[in-house]
């Protein structure tokens, strides 16, 4: 092989390997935006199923029709530490840096506020729980709940994502109108009815079999971010 040949074979190589590196990042930066997508897709499909619409989305919804529904019936806000609105600013535009200040979620049916929503994140047993948590017009009464991504096992901690455990937190309180006071919700070991008074069953849930790790990961990240929101829910509370 003389010295043009190689050269050219050499030229040749660099071409193949630049090309296939443009190639490469184009397809990997399009797929980044694609997960991130359907990452935030996902996120609002939970803090619509959150709220409990009037209407709740059909299941095999498309994106476009989910974004439109949740474009119409949430009202995106931040706030501050002390419970107050940061006019200006939305729940997207927030980072790391921005560690006092917190998205909320409100769903509106005609106008009128039905609920009000937050995102609720703490440590379970293999991982780290995220999920969404719903209240009433009243800043009291539990509207729903979900948690929607998680890495625990399946069957058991994982049981976090089932209807059953989600529902579970429908009606309950996290606020005591008598006591005047926070109630913020318990996962129990085993039944609730079981194991507290009937009077606590307004803050306590059923918890998981074999899973009770995880279960006070729920009851912590419950506690903490119910405190957190809570200097924004009792602004609203007429007691």
């Amino acid at each position: 092989m003389n010295i043009s040949s190689t050269r050219y074979t050499f030229i040749f190589a660099i071409i193949v390997c630049v090309v296939s590196g443009v190639l490469l990042s184009a397809v990997s930066e399009g797929l980044r935006k694609q997960r991130e997508l359907n990452e935030e897709l996902d996120v609002k499909k939970n803090i619509l199923k959150a709220v409990v619409l009037k209407d709740p989305i059909a299941p095999k919804m498309k994106g476009p029709e989910v974004l439109k529904v949740y474009e119409s019936k949430i009202e995106e806000r931040v706030i501050d530490k002390d419970g107050n609105v940061i006019e200006g600013k939305t729940p997207s535009q927030l980072t790391e840096k921005d560690k006092n200040l917190f998205p909320l979620y409100i769903y509106k049916e005609d106008g009128q506020a039905m609920a009000y929503a937050f995102p609720i994140v703490g440590q379970g047993l293999w991982s780290t729980l995220y999920g969404y948590l719903a209240v009433e017009a009243d800043a009291t009464t539990i509207r729903g709940a979900t948690f929607y991504k998680h890495g625990e096992t399946p069957g058991l901690g994982g049981e976090i994502e089932k209807e059953w455990f989600q529902n579970n937190f429908k009606g309950k309180t996290i606020y005591s109108v008598k006591e005047h006071k926070l109630t913020p919700i318990v996962v129990v070991k085993g039944k609730a009815a079981d194991v507290v008074s009937k009077d606590e069953l307004n803050y306590h849930v059923d918890g998981i079999t074999a899973a009770t790790l995880t279960g006070k990961g729920v009851t912590d990240m419950m506690a903490r971010w119910i405190t957190v929101y809570d200097a924004y829910l009792s602004k609203l509370r007429k007691i």
